[in-house]
């Protein structure tokens, strides 16, 4: 199944991301104390060690030497080519507990792989003991309660195949391919947002292996510190098995579609961020600017078609010298479906679409005419309105999620791809201190710090706690010394509409957030 580029094209990550980041193979880790394993090398002594982890676990478990290993060590984002030590296809919990123990007791590091479409490729990793969840699949739906769990392979598609037939949903995202584990765990840029949260906010129960192999069940009263970190921290703090997830009724979603080509991009960028200063919960709202195709900004609002067309008015009346185009639609089953690509992406959140960040964002535009795509997404409702410190999920109060995206096909494309993302993330730093992680590449820990603000420290300390050595390195991790250097004291704004997290140097000033930009150096 193929996606209809004209229906889907100003919802889809897939379609947002037009343009590339060649991507390190390398993960940032040096600030924490802990090296990359080199392609090739291990603390093991010999292959027998690991025949003896084969013939103990239940699933397929593939080496280098091994028929397929090239074919399984691939992921979405193809600017990303790493050799691991071992991947596990795992077949039961106690495969996933086996592998754990093996690569602690022999300090492999760990890669999990979901879905396989992490931008910055962390399926995947160097030296490292892959653990492929690709089995643990099942979905089961409660209606009764609207509960769903979903075990930790298990794709959109696939829980909205099982969702969707008793008229419940839970916040997603738009691709079917995509891992739902991954997607939850970083928080989730997902569609209703304003009506239901982000798919973090929708957790309510997981099971968890920690670095000591212990099986752990998270939730409301359990293991607190742990279920606060996993809704937003990503995949820092073990292998989550199951995620239990609320459901909600599936609403009709009835949009308006205005394109603008390349004509005063600016202005358009202007009277989009005056429209969603201030909105309804049911409200769904992005702007886009595609390297072909130009700018465009489409509305949608849940529920019902009265309610929907007079507010859908105003934005008429605001963008009057375009037709919109007209729809109105409910989740597609399938999702969307995206081929392999190589691309670079950097993402901020942006307080607003005002002042000079939209000369900014202009700017990046024209210059990204051909080459990079651009989307900011409307962070609304119940999402902006969940306190900043009551999950790990740093991306409160109302603002936009901005995703930079730069694709190439051909090896010589590569560097103007990367030289686009890399020249306008940078220039939308004053802006924008906080990003979606899953929008990030591999990034440097002082990056990750200020993206996460307030919760860093909290966040450092669970990490700490439960995975001192770092197995579970192939994220987007936490370092303990680094929240604790630098006397950082971290404020919280008292504008319930802000939420904002402001690092507050004690004596010295803040390190060079701006670090993270010289990954592409080594793409």
């Amino acid at each position: 199944m193929t996606t209809d580029r004209t229906k889907l094209r100003y919802w889809t990550r897939r379609e947002f991301v037009r343009a590339g980041l060649a991507t390190a193979g390398a993960l940032a880790l040096g600030a924490c104390g802990h090296i990359r394993t080199p392609r090739g090398s291990s603390a093991i002594e010999s292959t027998a060690e690991l025949d003896e982890l084969a013939g103990r676990i239940r699933g397929r478990f593939l080496r280098s030497e091994s028929s397929g290993y090239d074919d399984a060590r691939k992921v979405w984002n193809l600017a990303y080519d790493r050799h691991p030590l071992a991947m596990a296809r795992c077949a039961d919990l106690d495969d996933v507990r086996r592998c754990v123990e093996f690569a602690r007791r022999h300090s492999i590091p760990v890669a999990i792989r979901g879905g396989g479409h992490s931008y910055a490729g962390f399926g995947v990793a160097d030296g490292a003991l892959q653990i492929d969840l690709a089995a643990f699949n099942t979905v089961r739906v409660d209606p009764h309660s609207r509960v769903v769990s979903v075990g930790g392979g298990t794709r959109i598609k696939e829980l909205l195949a099982a969702t969707l037939p008793v008229g419940l949903v839970t916040p997603m995202g738009s691709c079917g391919d995509v891992g739902v584990a991954g997607l939850a765990l970083a928080g989730g840029d997902t569609a209703a947002r304003g009506l239901f949260g982000t798919a973090c906010d929708n957790i309510i129960g997981a099971q968890l292996v920690t670095a000591d192999g212990e099986v752990l069940e998270l939730g409301p009263g359990r293991n607190k510190d742990l279920f606060w970190a996993i809704r937003g921290g990503g995949g820092n703090f073990g292998v989550v098995t199951r995620l239990d997830l609320r459901l909600h009724a599936v609403r009709t979603f009835h949009a308006a579609t205005f394109s603008f080509g390349w004509n005063d991009i600016a202005g358009a960028m202007r009277t989009f961020g005056e429209l969603v200063r201030e909105t309804p919960d049911e409200v769904r709202a992005a702007f886009d600017v595609d390297p072909e195709l130009g700018a465009s900004t489409r509305c949608g609002f849940y529920g019902d078609a009265v309610a929907a067309a007079a507010y859908l008015a105003s934005w008429k009346t605001a963008f009057r010298s375009v037709e919109p185009r007209m729809e109105s639609s409910k989740p597609d089953p399938q999702g969307e479906v995206w081929t392999t690509t190589a691309v670079a992406v950097d993402g901020a959140f942006l307080e607003g679409m005002t002042g000079n960040v939209v000369d900014v964002l202009a700017r990046a535009a024209i210059a990204g005419r051909g080459i990079g795509a651009m989307l900011m997404g409307l962070s609304n409702g119940v999402a902006s309105r969940v306190g900043m410190t009551d999950t790990a999920y740093p991306l409160r109060g109302m603002g936009l999620s901005c995703l930079l995206s730069a694709q190439w096909e051909r090896i010589q494309d590569r560097e103007a791809a990367v030289q686009w993302v890399a020249e306008y993330g940078a220039a939308l730093q004053p802006w924008a201190r906080r990003a979606y992680v899953n929008y990030l590449a591999p990034s440097s820990p002082e990056r990750i710090r200020e993206v996460y603000g307030v919760n860093y420290p909290r966040l450092a300390r669970v990490k700490a706690k439960y995975d001192p050595a770092n197995l579970f390195r192939s994220n987007q991790t936490f370092c303990l010394r680094l929240a604790a250097s630098d006397g950082l004291h971290y404020d919280v704004l008292a504008n319930p509409r802000q939420h904002f997290a402001r690092p507050r140097p004690s004596g010295r000033s803040l390190p060079n957030i701006g670090l993270h930009r010289t990954h592409f150096a080594r793409l």
